[in-house]
């Protein structure tokens, strides 16, 4: 039976996650392994609400199920967040592999900022001769920026020079803020610095591009460095200078080390793991003939990466269309259950989409509401797609993230486990494995869930403004008094029942009913129980309904019963049903007025084209003679 690996990363650092793969897959024992991925793109530079949605994945886990757990806890762009789960591993009694910060009870492997870092500074003094320096930072309390940032500043002191508060900026690992920093250094009054000496390559980038915009030759006008040895900056004009962290033997390093845990084997609580300068050209080294390499080679890819955006954003719109004008959920579920069983290829073998069960079984649910029902209950797949075949619904709970998921069976995996939120708020989840296809480096990944999320959340506000709409136009044809349709009603629903009855050539039955002496209950009792009286008679009228009848209140104290009916009997009998109701109100002995109806009924001819207004008419003459019978009988009081 193969064990089960937790792993823990952010996904702006898929870089280094596919290095620590490539140094996993080395192992002869990476097979023993299950890897379950949860990835989130919190980011620093984004708005808190949605922080926390993307950050809600590291909790979905019960990590007393896996075997062991390996997190990324430098670099979640969440130090707190990543110091947490780590604790959560411990507590349940699971090794745990914290990489970049030392915890109690985990096994750290520390990256060794500083050696790194030192080597940057030495290079960029001993070699280029510089005397002054910019620094930009990273966040203002993160560990590493504060490590590479301290180290800089020693360099700096024991070559009798400094880093001056002054020329301290912070990035927050970014491009805006970076780029703004860039601006009040190339408008600082002393001119520029010799360096720019920033704390990874996203903010060297950002940089060496704000510097190139605003006119500057680099490295020729001021150098420029940066640290993680992204594709990105190794494929730049010019090349940075820049650390690698190697993670690929990061990788390598923590099989090793599991393994040895699983065998029962004391491992050292601490391992550090040394950085180095990868020289390139952004520092002022002359080109390397390596440095052409890469460029042609990103040059000879950038053809078949386009076609690859373009097919991923002709997917995203597809998807989005097919989300968007799905008027149910069960249209959603089947439109994307067919969507991605056509884009089996960039999807992969094994690919699902787990939405909480009350999400789609109740669509006005607040997003609060399905984010705890998805904490407490199962879940289903909406698209289930395993070892390339579409699947049925298949529930899952917390305990088994991945449907169907057997740890005997088959080759090992490598699980990628993604939140589905709206905001703050978590309503479900998509795993996709190694094998797909948008899982490689040049495919926006973040980009198709924002769009995914975003489709989704339309869909459902289409939803919920339709029930909206379909309840505002309810309300507006509904008598307030009585319950019954009003004149509106009548227009919209009675003219549709005849035209039915019309069509289908089916018995059509138009009851008139009148109030008797409504005018003496007014007079005597007052006009409360006067509304009394009509609506006693409205809810006589209401609870006799059958098959497809509706009552309306059509004027004051009259009403039509329209609807089908099978023989004339059932007329008759609807007739004498709502007197019965009537002589029941009377016979409870609650209101001082005795309440009476007169009503007549008329049934359609198929052969006749008369109108439904010349039926109602006829009802209402029906209705009328036997009112004069009851007014000859008690005078008129109407």
């Amino acid at each position: 039976m193969r064990k089960k690996i937790a792993v823990f990363v952010n996904g702006y650092g898929m870089e280094p996650l596919n290095a620590t793969l490539r140094g996993i897959k080395r192992s002869e024992s990476f097979s023993n392994y299950d890897f379950f991925i949860f990835v989130s793109y919190a980011s620093y530079d984004t708005p808190d609400n949605y922080n926390q949605g993307e950050l809600n994945i590291y909790s979905l886990p019960k990590l007393k199920d896996y075997d062991a757990a390996i997190v990324y806890t430098n670099a979640l762009n969440s130090v707190e967040t990543g110091i947490a789960i780590v604790k959560r591993a411990v507590k349940a009694g699971i090794p745990v592999i914290s990489i970049g910060i030392d915890i109690e009870g985990s096994i750290c492997i520390d990256i060794d900022n500083i050696t790194g870092m030192r080597e940057i500074a030495e290079h960029l003094i001993e070699k280029h001769g510089v005397k002054r320096a910019a620094f930009i930072a990273g966040y203002i309390d993160h560990p590493e920026s504060i490590c590479r940032l301290e180290t800089v500043k020693k360099v700096f002191e024991e070559h009798d020079l400094k880093i001056f508060d002054s020329d301290i900026y912070y990035g927050n690992w970014g491009n805006v803020l970076t780029t703004e920093a860039t601006d009040k250094i190339a408008a600082d009054p002393s001119g520029l610095p010799d360096a720019i000496i920033c704390a990874n390559d996203i903010m060297a980038l950002a940089c060496s591009t704000e510097l190139t915009r605003l006119g500057y030759e680099l490295p020729k006008d001021i150098l420029v460095t940066g640290y993680d040895c992204i594709y990105s900056g190794q494929a730049f004009y010019p090349v940075l200078t820049t650390v690698t962290s190697d993670y690929e033997s990061i990788g390598f390093k923590c099989i090793k080390l599991l393994d040895a845990v699983m065998e029962g084997a004391v491992v050292p609580h601490k391992v550090l793991m040394r950085s180095k300068i990868v020289i390139g050209e952004s520092c002022g080294c002359h080109q390397d003939a390596e440095f052409d390499i890469r460029r042609r080679q990103f040059g000879r890819n950038t053809y078949s990466e386009s076609l690859d955006r373009n097919y991923l954003e002709t997917s995203e719109r597809a998807l989005t269309n097919l989300i968007t004008d799905s008027p149910d959920y069960d249209s959603l579920r089947n439109n994307l259950r067919a969507h991605y069983e056509a884009e089996h290829d960039l999807i992969g073998n094994d690919f699902f989409i787990i939405i909480h069960n009350l999400y789609m079984n109740n669509v006005m649910a607040s997003d609060e509401d399905v984010h705890e029902d998805g904490i407490t209950t199962a879940v289903s797949t909406t698209v289930a797609i395993k070892d390339g075949k579409l699947m049925d619904e298949i529930s899952s709970d917390r305990h088994n993230i991945v449907p169907g998921y057997d740890p005997e069976a088959g080759t090992n995996h490598i699980y990628f486990i993604m939140p589905l939120h709206t905001g703050r708020f978590n309503y479900g989840y998509m795993i996709t494995s190694d094998n797909a296809r948008i899982m490689r480096e040049h495919l926006d990944l973040n980009a198709y869930l924002e769009k995914l999320m975003l489709a989704l959340r339309i869909q459902r506000s289409n939803i919920q403004l339709r029930i909206y709409n379909d309840s505002l136009k309810e309300i507006s044809e509904i008598d307030t008094m009585t319950g019954l349709y009003n004149r509106l009603g009548y227009e919209n629903k009675a003219i549709t029942i005849y035209e039915d009855s019309v069509r289908g050539g089916t018995l059509l039955m138009v009851m008139f009913i009148d109030i008797n002496l409504m005018k003496r209950i007014n007079d005597v009792f007052g006009h409360m129980n006067g509304d009394a009286a009509i609506r006693l008679t409205a809810s006589a009228i209401k609870s006799n309904l059958k098959n497809d009848m509706i009552g309306v209140r059509f004027g004051g104290d009259e009403f039509i019963v329209i609807g089908s009916v099978d023989t004339p009997d059932e007329a008759e009998q609807l007739k004498a049903a709502i007197n019965l109701s009537i002589d029941k109100v009377n016979k409870d002995g609650i209101w001082p007025f005795r309440l009476s109806i007169s009503s007549g009924y008329i049934l359609s001819d198929k052969d006749s084209k008369k109108p439904l207004s010349e039926y109602i008419k006829d009802a209402d003459n029906l209705m009328y003679e036997t009112k004069k019978k009851l007014h000859a009988e008690q005078g008129d009081q109407r």
